[in-house]
C-alpha cells in the first residue's frame, strides 16, 4: 500500500501531464473542463494582476483586519483558492520575510545579538492546476476547485483569499459556502474580481464608434461564457453571493483602473500601465477555445477580431477604463466552527 508521499507524489505527476495543447496554447485537462490556457503567458496574464491590485491597495497583499487589526500573527492560517500562477501567495511569503528582517534588525540594535524569525502564518494553496509550489511556509494541494474542500474542522482558516473567479467556476454559491464553512468564527473572505467589460471616461457616441471590435468580442466572450457554462462578468454579483452565504459586514469597493496612463491620479496610472500590459498578455488565451471550441470560429477569423481589438485598446484618445471590486466579509464570532 503506498504511503502519503507516493500518493502525493503520483497526484503531482498526474496534474502536471494532465493537459491538451490547441492553437498554440496549453490547457489544464482532457475534456475542456477550463477556458483559459495555464501556460506560461497565460500565468504571466494572472500574475500581472496581482501587480494591478498591488497598486491599487496601496502595496498591500489583503486589507481584511485579520485578527482585529489586519496583522499576520504566527497562528494564522490562510487559504488562497485557485492559487494559479502562486504570484500571490509568493508575495506574500516575501512582504513577510521582510518584515521579519526588520524585525531582527531593531532586536539586534536593542540587544546587540540576532534572534532568528518565529515562525510564521501558514499558507496553504489550492488549484486543480499544475503549478510550482510556494516555499517555505506554504503548502500547496492539488485538488479540484469545485469538490468538497480536503480540510477538517480543526484546519480552519482566519482568511480565505481568491481573486478573478470568472471563467474558472460554475457554481459561485457553492464556492462562498464552502468557504463560510472553512472560516474560523471572525475569519475573513477577501475576493478580488474584475470583469471583462470597457467603459469610456467621455461616454459620447464619437469614441463608442471607435471600438466596433471591442464591443463585439465583449458580447461574444459573454456569451460564450455563458455556452461554455462558467460566467466570465461576475464581479457585480460576488457582494449579494457573499451576504447569501451567511456573511457579515459585507464591503465593497469598486476601483475605476484606466487602460493606460490617462488618469490624474499617479497609483492608478501605474495600475493602468500594468492592465493595458496585462491586456495584451491575456487577450489571446481569455479568447481561443472560447470562441473556437464553444462558438464554432476558426482560428484565423479569431486572429483577425483580436488584432482589431489590439489596435481599440491602443487607442490613446480614447480613456477606457475597467470597475475593479474588492469584495470581503467575515464568518460570525457566533458561528459555529
Amino acid at each position: 500500500m503506498k504511503n502519503k508521499q507516493n500518493q502525493l507524489q503520483d497526484g503531482w505527476l498526474i496534474a502536471r501531464n494532465n493537459h491538451t495543447y490547441e492553437n498554440g496554447r496549453r490547457y489544464y485537462g482532457y475534456n475542456s473542463e477550463h477556458p483559459f490556457p495555464d501556460d506560461t503567458k497565460g500565468l504571466l496574464a494572472h500574475s500581472i494582476l496581482n501587480i494591478i491590485w498591488y497598486h491599487l491597495l496601496g502595496e498591500k497583499m489583503f486589507v481584511s483586519p485579520i485578527g482585529g487589526d489586519g496583522q499576520l500573527r504566527k497562528n494564522h492560517k490562510l487559504l488562497e483558492f485557485a492559487t494559479r500562477s502562486g504570484s500571490w501567495a509568493n508575495a506574500l511569503l516575501a512582504e513577510r520575510w521582510e518584515q521579519q528582517h526588520q524585525q531582527q534588525q531593531q532586536q539586534q540594535r536593542q540587544r546587540r545579538r540576532q534572534e532568528p524569525p518565529h515562525p510564521g502564518p501558514r499558507l496553504t494553496s489550492m488549484d486543480s492546476m499544475y503549478m510550482s509550489t510556494p516555499t517555505n511556509w506554504s503548502y500547496f494541494i492539488h485538488h479540484e476547485l469545485e469538490a468538497e474542500w480536503p480540510f477538517t474542522s480543526k484546519q480552519a482558516f482566519h482568511l480565505i483569499h481568491a481573486q478573478s473567479l470568472g471563467g474558472i467556476l460554475t457554481d459561485h454559491d457553492g464556492f462562498y459556502a464552502r468557504a463560510h464553512r472553512h472560516l474560523v468564527p471572525g475569519g475573513w473572505l477577501e475576493v478580488w474580481e474584475n470583469d471583462f467589460r470597457f467603459f469610456t471616461e467621455s461616454n459620447n457616441e464619437q469614441d463608442e464608434e471607435k471600438l466596433v471590435a471591442l464591443r463585439q468580442w465583449e458580447t461574444l466572450m459573454e456569451e460564450a461564457a455563458d455556452t461554455f457554462g462558467k460566467r466570465i462578468n461576475v464581479a457585480a454579483v460576488q457582494k449579494v453571493l457573499m451576504l447569501r452565504a451567511g456573511f457579515v459586514e459585507v464591503d465593497e469597493q469598486v476601483f475605476k483602473v484606466p487602460l493606460g496612463q490617462w488618469s490624474d491620479d499617479q497609483r492608478m496610472n501605474r495600475a493602468g500601465q500594468e492592465y493595458r500590459y496585462q491586456m495584451h498578455c491575456a487577450l489571446e488565451g481569455y479568447t481561443l477555445r472560447l470562441f473556437t471550441k464553444t462558438l464554432g470560429w476558426s482560428k484565423e477569423d479569431t486572429d483577425v477580431l483580436l488584432g482589431r481589438v489590439r489596435k481599440e485598446l491602443d487607442q490613446e484618445e480614447v480613456r477606457l477604463y475597467s470597475n475593479f471590486h474588492l469584495i470581503r466579509g467575515k464568518k460570525s464570532t457566533e458561528s459555529a466552527r
